[in-house]
């Protein structure tokens, strides 16, 4: 009875999560302030507004829409692991919330971009949400895979070998914790990189971010051939775990 009420739970967390996601990323369109025509009062205003805002606001809309994207996806992962703590849903919501504060430190950038406290914060932000991630996934793995890190030095050899096929079931996770672990870890070089940046040009700290995608897709297009499932002999179940995983990942 008690399992049945925490799954349900789970579910209504993710249930949530989806939502403050999609709220987020709708949000942040809203951000954009539309002058008043008291504002631009000729075509050279208007060509400035253009230059100044607009056009700088625009792009970083999108490169804020990707990390929210990029958050949500991580969550996505995430959720695929069977045991789910409440400590972890309680990092959760924390993450949640921090998630929430996207969408104005986003409009503060379009204000003021140029600026290198601005960046920082934002920057900062990011960094904050992309470490509760990794916490997050450390706690899943120790919830969910206790008795899996016996081989190291077999899995260190395995993985330093292009399109080998893992023999079991064990090696077979241990390449794809270490494949999400590489994802979660992108948006954490990505913003430290960030950080560094903004001391330089404000305008390259913002661009940084899109190393997360260029981060991203390496490391799936490295991983895919690594964690093959051929000739690895797995139950109903275990197929049913890796299956999950490897859509969470790959998208197959």
């Amino acid at each position: 009875m008690a399992n049945n009420i925490f799954n349900k739970l789970t579910d209504r967390h993710a249930a949530i999560t989806d939502g403050v996601f999609a709220i987020a990323m709708t949000i942040l369109v809203l951000e954009f302030a539309v002058p008043t025509v008291a504002e631009i009062s000729s075509g050279v205003a208007l060509n400035e507004y253009f230059i100044n805002y607009l056009a700088p606001s625009i792009l970083i809309y999108f490169i804020s829409f990707y990390i929210v994207y990029n958050f949500w996806e991580n969550t996505v992962i995430l959720f695929n692991f069977n045991k789910i703590s409440y400590g972890i849903l309680t990092l959760n919501i924390l993450t949640m919330a921090s998630v929430c504060l996207i969408p104005f430190a986003t409009g503060f950038l379009f204000k003021f971009y140029n600026y290198t406290n601005v960046n920082l914060f934002f920057s900062l932000l990011v960094l904050v949400i992309s470490l509760l991630y990794v916490l997050i996934f450390i706690l899943l793995i120790r919830n969910n895979f206790k008795g899996y890190f016996d081989k190291k030095d077999e899995i260190k050899n395995s993985l330093q070998n292009d399109g080998i096929e893992l023999p079991n079931l064990k090696l077979y996770v241990k390449g794809a914790i270490l494949t999400l672990f590489y994802i979660l870890l992108a948006p954490v070089g990505t913003s430290l990189i960030s950080i560094g940046l903004a001391f330089i040009s404000p305008l390259l700290s913002v661009l940084s971010f899109l190393l997360t995608l260029v981060f991203v897709s390496v490391i799936r297009m490295k991983r895919i051939s690594k964690d093959s499932l051929e000739n690895v002999d797995l139950t109903d179940d275990e197929k049913e775990f890796v299956d999950n995983i490897r859509k969470s990942i790959y998208g197959e």
